[in-house]
């Protein structure tokens, strides 16, 4: 069953809009408590978050409560007749898809935004950048009543990037909701956290790739570290340049760079890593699992490459765009398929992203 909720559902009530927004502040504390170390999500603080999230759970409850006609919930077999009311469930679950909507226009990830621009469409629309060339006119001589033949080096290129549907789900068990330690913020978060994932995913699949960039070095060696670097400035007009990496991939590169003075040995045992090398600026990415595979050994599977370091311009425009609707949807799973008390909900979302860039960068491996 597709519950039905209308996009602004908040707006045609003062408690609703309310009840959205205690959800959005415990759900970004939330992110920011339990998946701060990510890099995925920015800095949130909220005084007492546990008892915020126990009033914003009991104020959806009472709320939805109120409007499908429910005198109480009070016991564990009250939610379970609530969660069977149509009308209960639906706007429970409308405040919980326009609290993510609002979590997503409203979270700054650091990881992200420092590899790729983001741009929100309305449900079914697709984002063009228009990429100017980068070679100049060509300037040539020309005389009185001569042919001259003038290279075209102005035109522009189209690149469009249509959000594509991704699903997560989550199972909502009735018997905790009533419970004390049934965090309504956490809940949010992680299935927020999923979304911010995938995305994260597909930047850093786009902006790792081999295959992605011409200016790409195989293997290690400080002249040709520094040239990408000078390459780079020049090509994106003089900006400055900042290479990203995970923490195996500097000590990789670290190795070679403190061969040859105390000074730099020290910071290096310090700090794991060296906060500028050759004139270059490093920045360290957070690395990311999903937990999708088992642990073996004592290596988890991972996100961001590590044995590769991506340099990147200073400047706005990055190399990736990920473009996402400004759009949730929430779809409910047959109660046949699920335990008598617990219920599954499947999230969609509609994101994608492409290298759509005049800022070029470049690939070293570590």
């Amino acid at each position: 069953m597709e519950l039905n909720y209308t996009l602004n559902f908040a707006s045609n009530s003062e408690v609703a809009k309310k009840l959205v927004d205690m959800s959005i502040d415990v759900t970004m504390a939330s992110l920011s408590e339990d998946f701060g170390q990510t890099g995925l999500v920015s800095k949130f603080s909220l005084d007492n978050r546990h008892e915020a999230s126990r009033m914003a759970k009991e104020g959806v409850l009472s709320f939805a409560a109120e409007k499908a006609g429910i005198e109480k919930i009070e016991t564990k077999s009250d939610v379970i007749m609530a969660f069977a009311n149509p009308i209960f469930e639906n706007i429970v679950n409308a405040i919980q898809a326009e609290t993510l909507m609002g979590v997503m226009a409203r979270v700054q990830s650091a990881q992200i935004l420092g590899m790729a621009n983001i741009a929100t469409v309305d449900i079914g629309d697709s984002y063009t950048w228009e990429i100017d060339p980068k070679g100049l006119p060509i300037a040539q001589r020309a005389s009185y009543l001569s042919n001259v033949t003038v290279d075209q080096s102005f035109l522009k290129k189209s690149i469009t990037v249509t959000p594509q549907q991704y699903s997560l789900g989550t199972t909502l068990d009735y018997v905790r909701v009533l419970a004390n330690d049934y965090d309504w913020g956490k809940q949010l978060a992680r299935v927020a956290m999923g979304m911010l994932y995938a995305q994260y995913k597909l930047i850093v699949s786009l902006l790792f790739d081999v295959s992605g960039t011409p200016i790409y070095k195989g293997t290690f060696a400080v002249k040709d570290y520094v040239k990408m670097a000078s390459d780079l400035n020049a090509l994106n007009g003089g900006a400055g340049v900042t290479a990203y990496g995970t923490l195996p991939a500097w000590q990789a590169i670290n190795a070679v760079a403190t061969s040859g003075g105390f000074t730099t040995i020290d910071e290096y045992i310090r700090n794991n890593f060296l906060q500028k090398i050759f004139g270059i600026d490093s920045m360290i990415i957070d690395q990311a699992t999903d937990f999708s595979a088992p642990l073996t050994g004592v290596s988890p599977t991972v996100l961001v490459p590590e044995d590769h370091i991506v340099l990147l311009s200073s400047v706005g425009d990055k190399p990736v765009k990920l473009v996402r609707e400004n759009f949730i949807r929430v779809i409910k799973s047959d109660h046949t398929s699920t335990s008598q008390n617990k219920v599954s909900y499947s999230y969609f979302m509609a994101f994608d992203a492409a290298l759509a860039t005049q800022a070029h960068f470049g690939l070293q491996h570590a």
